[in-house]
This record gives C-alpha cells, structure tokens and sequence, in this order.
C-alpha cells in the first residue's frame, strides 16, 4: 500500500490542515530534543514541524504493516524492531512518551531514529485532532463504550472541544461504575474521589484532564462525575507541583465524583476501536501495541 494513500485519509477524515499548531507538542517537542542535544529536524518531516499533526517521519513510500500505539516511545519501538519488519507505519496518538509519575515527556534517543530509518518505520502523529473531532475523538469513544445518551461538547480546545457530556442508561452505584471502568480499559485499580453514592450523569475528558476551569465547568452542567486519565498532575517537575498545590487547595470544594484511569487507557479506547475500524474499512489491517504500565 502506498504511504500517501493512507495519509490523504487520515488528513482528510481529521481536517489536520486546519487545525491550529498542536498543544503542547508545538513548543514542548522542539524543547525537549533540544535540551537533549538531537538535531530532530532532519528526522522530522518539514510538513510536520509546521503544525506537529500528522506525518511526522517518512522513510519511505510502500507500507507493509500499520501499527497502533497511544504514545511514541523507546519501549514501543523496541517491541516493534524485535518483529524484524520493514516498510512500517505507526499510527500514534502522542509523538513523545509521557513518564506520568516522574519526568512528564520524554524525546527518543538517536538511536532510534537511526534504526527507523534503516527499517523504513515511518510516523503518523495525531494528538490534538484526534482529540477535538466530531465524529471520532478519545472522549467520544469513551462515551461510546459507556452508551452515554444526550451528548453534547465542552472543555473548548485548539479551536473545537475536547470534552462530552452526557447520562448513563440508568444510574448505578459508584462502587459498580468503578469495577466496570477497570474491565473497559483493562486495567487493575481507578484512583477516585467519591462525593456521590451513585453516578448518573458524567462529564469525560480523555488523557489529561488536570485543568481546574475544564473540572468547574463540567460541574456547572450538573455532572455528577467527571471521568478522565490523569484529574491532578503527577509529573515531578516545577509545572506539575504548582499544578498538585493547586488542586490540593480546591479539590474538598468541587462537589463530583472525581475519577481517574490513567492518560494512556483513557485514551486507548479510541486507538483500539475507532482507529481500528477507520483502517479496516478502507482495507488496511493493522495491529495494536500496548504500554505494560498505563499508569506511566
């Protein structure tokens, strides 16, 4: 299959071109591989670091395989290269790893690029516009599997919404709500704040959803419980303390049920199902990998 076949789709299906330059990963990516000493920019195509959607790295023109993966990291790569394949996509929704619990996003180490290039691994990046379209976008999928019904947008983001909000089918206990949260996306524990005895009507942003304005919004529109990957900072650095502080200071205030499934199964969801789908359809198979901690 030929590669630019397979980007004309998803720059079309996503509207990439009239997206604004990415948040963070416009100022953050170019930051990061400075402060490591990599030339990024004769890795990265010139397309890519106008607006950082999209095809990020080209190393070649026929595909072979297409793999799917929620953010771009040593640890990824590493389980692809052991597949000893060639002529590779990799759709990924992040185009650096996020370290949760420590040192936030992380570049790839040279090397990597070098062995990608040797492979012809190719990228194809999409964080923001996966996050705010219409039809498909991480919060969205999230509803989906949760059959929320009434939905509608908010949390405004890069020009659109990030954020749904709607109500369940009927309200269940909250302790049920997290057991069925675990099995949606696989994972062992939810960390949580409980105010209500039963969750009924739920605001949900995927990935990071630290932000306080976006938490009071969707406690303004009457939620009872806002699901999200990460609702406090965790990152060990200056930002991700003031961020702790600030929560710490407000959150006996916010009456909702706060719960969080880690930023990488949150936004998993939408990689596993949607993205899947959009490639079958259009006849490209492809093969998901998965992260061993989703807590980063």
């Amino acid at each position: 299959m030929q590669l630019n076949s397979i980007i004309e789709i998803l720059n079309n299906k996503f509207k990439v071109a009239g997206i604004p330059p990415d948040l963070p990963f416009n100022n953050l990516l170019p930051r990061k591989y400075d402060e490591a000493g990599i030339e990024f920019k004769k890795y990265f195509t010139e397309e890519f670091l106008k607006n950082f959607h999209g095809l990020m790295i080209k190393n070649g023109e026929e595909i072979t395989k297409i793999y799917l993966t929620v953010f771009l990291s040593e640890e990824i790569l590493d389980k692809i290269f052991r597949n000893n394949e060639q002529d590779i996509l990799i759709f990924s929704h992040h185009p650096m790893f996020l370290e949760t619990n420590n040192r936030g996003f992380l570049p790839l180490k040279e090397k990597y690029f070098l062995e990608m290039k040797e492979r012809r691994v190719s990228v194809y990046s999409l964080h923001s516009p996966l996050d705010i379209n219409e039809e498909i976008s991480t919060s969205k999928s999230i509803a989906n599997k949760l059959s929320l019904k009434n939905l509608k947008v908010c949390a405004p983001w890069q020009g659109s919404f990030s954020g749904v909000y709607g109500e369940l089918p009927k309200a269940i206990n909250f302790e049920d709500f997290i057991k069925s949260l675990n099995v949606i996306f696989g994972i062992k524990e939810c960390h949580f704040i409980k105010k209500h005895i039963d969750v009924f009507r739920v605001g949900i942003i995927a990935g990071g959803g630290t932000d306080i304005k976006d938490i009071k919004e969707i406690i303004s529109l009457g939620r009872d419980t806002y699901l999200t990957g990460d609702f406090v900072n965790k990152v060990k650095n200056e930002y991700g303390e003031a961020e702790r502080k600030k929560f710490e200071s407000i959150k006996n205030s916010l009456n909702i049920n706060l719960i969080e499934c880690s930023h990488y199964a949150t936004e998993k969801l939408v990689i596993l199902n949607e993205i899947t789908k959009l490639f079958k359809d259009r006849g490209f198979n492809t093969l998901f990998i998965k992260q061993d901690n989703p807590w980063g």
